[in-house]
């Protein structure tokens, strides 16, 4: 008689065991990456509502973020985001629209820390130039019209000689003073006749002053006093301001504190 001696298939529980640790990583991985999905989700709510709040919008304002495409877990867990991408548009402030957008890197958990960089961008169109210019009560006769030339702002408007309308206007270069809009006057026509800036004023005093404060378009009462206006330019029919916030915390005590905007 034979006896048969089985031996144990050591291999293929060994194979099992394989198997069912890669369906546990396999578990893992996808609930990391879920979890990451709705946690970056939730994060972007936050902020968004945060922004909403902090400029003065309605909830249902059209505020867009992105957190980056990598993983808000573990960036998370080092401390800070990588990336923070915020867009405005429109953005409507004191009746006035226009859009804007925020860039930040290195975005600390803590609100006590210093964020890496940050850049807002404010972008104002040629017909909110006119709005804004249009609602200075001694302008408003003149019924401005801006318009947009290479790096130059045109504004063109009418008054009344001897009961008879003439064309005036002034083209003016955009600059920062003092950390507020102004402009520069670079050149003046009265009835299609180019005169001294200082002649406007003839026709209407204190014209040149007026042209030259930049008052009508500051919105720094508007954003954190810690954003800083550093630069102005022109791009097609826009005009970009572009604001900086490097160092600054980002909690709702700095950015409750709004900035100034100088009398015109």
């Amino acid at each position: 008689m034979t006896t048969v001696v089985e031996v144990p298939r050591k291999k293929h529980r060994g194979r099992r065991a394989l198997v069912v640790l890669l369906v546990v990583v396999l578990v893992l991985v996808a609930a990391f990456f879920v979890t990451d999905y709705f946690v970056k989700k939730y994060a972007e709510n936050y902020v968004r509502d945060q922004v909403a709040s902090s400029l003065g919008l309605a909830s249902t304002a059209p505020v867009t973020v992105d957190l980056g495409s990598g993983s808000i877990l573990l960036q998370a867990a080092a401390g800070s985001i990588d990336n923070v991408g915020i867009g405005v548009h429109p953005l409507v402030l004191d009746g006035l629209t226009g859009s804007a957008t925020l860039t930040a890197q290195g975005v600390p958990l803590s609100q006590t820390a210093p964020v890496g960089s940050l850049d807002v961008k404010v972008d104002i169109p040629a017909t909110t130039i006119t709005a804004a210019i249009g609602r200075v009560p001694s302008l408003a006769t003149l019924k401005p019209v801006a318009t947009i030339s290479g790096q130059h702002i045109v504004v063109t408007g009418t008054v009344s000689v001897f009961g008879f309308p003439q064309k005036i206007g002034a083209t003016l270069q955009p600059k920062v003073t003092a950390g507020q809009p102004s402009f520069a006057i670079v050149s003046a026509m009265f009835d299609g006749v180019s005169v001294e800036a200082s002649a406007l004023d003839r026709y209407l005093p204190g014209l040149t002053g007026l042209l030259q404060s930049g008052a009508t378009l500051c919105i720094a009462n508007d954003l954190p006093k810690a954003f800083t206006l550093t630069s102005i330019t022109l791009h097609g029919q826009t005009m970009v301001s572009d604001f900086t916030g490097n160092g600054v915390e980002l909690n709702s005590a700095s950015l409750a504190q709004k900035g100034t905007c100088s009398a015109g």
